[in-house]
């Protein structure tokens, strides 16, 4: 493989993996590639921001804009640039950086220029191994000389007949991909370091808390209950008053603590095309059409579509049909080579297409249905359940039967369609299953990490197509927007002098809305500029700004909350749902103990049904003291009866979080204690790293909340 071909595969997978993350994480430290950038920026840089002391100058803020900017409409074309939330962005993370800098500084932690070479050049990992031969091998010779010397690019590309101006502008782009390979391996090297010393201190661990652990994963119980779930009692037969809400409050003040908080109340003036936008698409789809309709021939139709192509239209090379809208791929499917169709109404917009050429692919697609049972705490028993499904679905209507079992939400309400797929679209067991299945098979359980599959495979293609489009949609016209635009500044202006929101909103039909707090940390409405806003007005003060791709926001301040405790009005709901639900079990006890008195008496759980023939014994192999039950999470009390009752002794019952359990324990596998020798070492690592990772990110956001941050954004001349 030649150099040059070599050179341009590095620019896209650099930026598909290495520069994402160095734009999230770039520390700002001394280095030579770092010198090279520093000396080029100019001397006159103004400074935008200050982060404790440190500034952010406009010319590193605004290359680093341009280069996420860069990125994101190389990654998507046809994606609109929200130049705003790629600045909060960007401004964001060279925060964080400065932060993560001067703690360093201040922890003694640095990396040192051996440490990038050794990553860079002597040990480079998996991402940064861009060189390789024809047989996919790592050519580390190449990649060795590139990275120490990357002026030699240039004779390398010379001497495989690139011109000197190619050559020199790989070389230049080369040169820069280095510097921000440099910046992504200190950072993650800087990282490494902070995460370490930051976690040193909260990562001492327990023996004795991974003895327990270790005791808790390995032991399970057979067992068999009966659950009355407070669900079953309807909220209206409980009483909660206003006393019993204020009494529980006075009580749990401490645990309504609240940070600073602002609340908004707003609308939206949506910018979309009007009733007059979208007569106009109609008038032009109903004229095309007409014109199409006129032509005596299938190729005089052709050549109306083709001279029509440069209004909206799109010509699309050979596609699987994996690829293609569905509604276009049932067409594509009925036409003959040169053929027209339309109107054809889709997501897009209204249609009209024209098949070019089909020929049979290499690449198979299928289209395919499935219906997801996770594994729940039980997989065993969810495999069960999918072997069940997948016997009514070999006989039965399997887009029902999705509707009714599929834990897959997205599709279940399609009747489990994921519509057509290629290779290397799914995960790999789902995949072959699929692909080795004929048309109508139904197959499985198969297992994912996401639980126990049962698929269906519906339609089976290698057709390509090449064809084009005319897209005719609704535009929202420069009048449209100017009027709202109008309409905006108008409401804007008349709330601010006094007329009530909900008043100016409900005389245009629009509805208000009111934010949940937000803290300064927020982005309220996806706008960081929105809660910087909000932190720095008035009550009452009235905002009107365009959302890229929304339309025009009109927001007023409608509440500022200091610290402290939470008002009783704030979490009045919330305590009145802890308080149904308490009333409920209070309810359900009596019935309980009845129930665990008959089942005792008779030895036997089914007993039950003389009680209540509603009510069911479910069964849970392997149980573990984690509090998960077969249909319940969070009950602790029951998983813990399930180890401490004695075996095949049907029990008290037990108050849950959610309901009332009786159960009876048939069988028990204690933890091999004799072994936590063994695996204490694995144990107590495991626990050491889940408390570094939680100490970091609590150390890393009181690095926030304490920051002093000047925001000068908006505010130069």
């Amino acid at each position: 493989m030649g150099a040059i071909t070599k050179i341009r595969q590095v620019s896209p997978y650099f930026l598909a993996t290495v520069a994402v993350l160095f734009i999230a994480f770039m520390v700002i430290q001394d280095s030579s590639c770092s010198t090279i950038r520093d000396a080029s920026q100019s001397p006159e840089n103004v400074v935008i921001a200050d982060v404790n002391g440190v500034g952010i100058t406009q010319a590193e803020y605004e290359r680093r804009v341009r280069i996420t900017t860069d990125r994101q409409r190389q990654s998507n074309p046809e994606q609109e640039i929200d130049d705003e939330s790629i600045r909060q962005q960007v401004f964001t993370q060279m925060i964080d950086e400065v932060l993560r800098a001067e703690a360093a500084k201040q922890l003694g932690i640095s990396v040192t220029a051996d440490e990038i070479v050794d990553v860079m050049v002597r040990n480079p990992p998996q991402e940064l191994q861009f060189f390789k031969d024809s047989t996919g091998t790592f050519d580390r010779e190449l990649h060795v000389r590139l990275f120490t010397n990357p002026d030699e690019l240039y004779n390398l590309l010379i001497n495989q007949g690139a011109q000197p101006e190619e050559a020199q502008r790989q070389r230049d782009e080369w040169k820069a991909n280095l510097i921000e390979i440099e910046d992504y391996v200190r950072t993650q090297k800087l990282e490494e370091a902070l995460r370490a010393a930051v976690g040193a201190a909260a990562s001492v661990p327990s023996p004795a808390l991974a003895r327990e652990n270790y005791r808790t994963n390995n032991s399970t119980a057979d067992i068999r209950f009966v659950a009355l779930s407070a669900d079953a009692i309807s909220d209206d037969a409980v009483t909660v008053s206003d006393a019993d809400i204020a009494a529980y409050y006075e009580k749990n003040k401490a645990y309504y603590i609240q940070k600073p908080a602002r609340q908004l109340a707003y609308t939206l003036l949506r910018i979309q095309p009007s009733a007059k936008d979208t007569a106009r698409a109609l008038r032009r789809s109903q004229k095309l059409m007409e014109l199409l309709n006129q032509q005596p021939t299938p190729q005089k139709r052709a050549d109306i579509f083709q001279s029509e192509m440069r209004n909206g239209g799109q010509a699309m090379d050979f596609t699987p049909s994996s690829n293609i809208d569905p509604s276009v791929l049932t067409i594509l499917k009925s036409l003959n080579a040169g053929d027209v169709f339309g109107p054809l109404t889709t997501a897009q917009g209204i249609q009209y297409v024209r098949l070019d050429e089909r020929r049979s692919g290499t690449t198979p697609t299928v289209r395919a249905s499935h219906i997801l049972i996770e594994f729940g705490t039980n997989k065993d028993s969810a495999r069960a359940e999918a072997q069940r499904i997948l016997g009514l679905a070999k006989k039965g209507d399997f887009a029902q039967l999705a509707q009714q079992y599929s834990k897959d939400p997205g599709s279940a309400a399609m009747g489990g369609d994921l519509g057509y797929f290629g290779a290397g679209r799914m995960v790999e067991a789902f995949e072959k299953a699929a692909f080795a299945a004929s048309v109508n098979d139904v197959v499985g359980p198969i297992e994912t990490q996401f639980g126990w599959h049962i698929i269906k495979v519906t339609d089976r293609q290698t057709d390509e197509f090449k064809y084009a489009t005319i897209t005719i949609k609704p535009l929202t016209s420069d009048a449209t927007k100017q009027g709202l635009m109008r309409d905006a500044a108008e409401m804007e202006k008349e709330i601010t002098d006094g007329v009530v929101f909900d008043t100016v909103a409900a005389r245009r039909n629009l509805t208000v809305a009111k934010t949940a707090f937000f803290s300064q940390q927020t982005p309220v409405l996806g706008k960081a500029s929105i809660t910087e806003w909000a932190y720095e007005h008035a009550l009452g003060d009235v905002l009107r700004k365009e959302i890229p791709g929304a339309g025009i926001l009109i927001a007023t301040l409608s509440e500022i909350r200091t610290s402290g405790t939470k008002p009783l009005d704030d979490v009045k709901e919330d305590i009145r749902r802890v308080l149904v639900r308490r009333k409920k079990l209070d309810a359900l006890q009596q019935k309980a103990e009845q129930i665990a008195q008959a089942c005792s008496a008779a030895g036997d759980l089914a007993a039950v049904s003389a009680v209540d023939p509603s009510l069911t014994v479910s069964q849970m192999l392997g149980c573990k003291n984690n509090g998960q039950l077969t249909g319940f999470g969070g009950e602790h009390a029951a998983t813990n009866a399930a180890f401490t009752q004695p075996i095949g002794t049907i029990g008290q019952p037990v108050r849950g979080e959610s309901g009332w359990f009786i159960l009876v324990a048939d069988a028990r596998t204690e933890a091999p204690m004799a072994q936590f020798d063994a695996a204490m070492t694995q144990e107590l690592q495991q626990q050491s790293a889940r408390s570094r990772t939680s100490a970091y990110y609590s150390w890393f956001q009181k690095l926030r909340d304490n920051a002093t941050i000047v925001d000068n954004r908006d505010s130069r001349d």
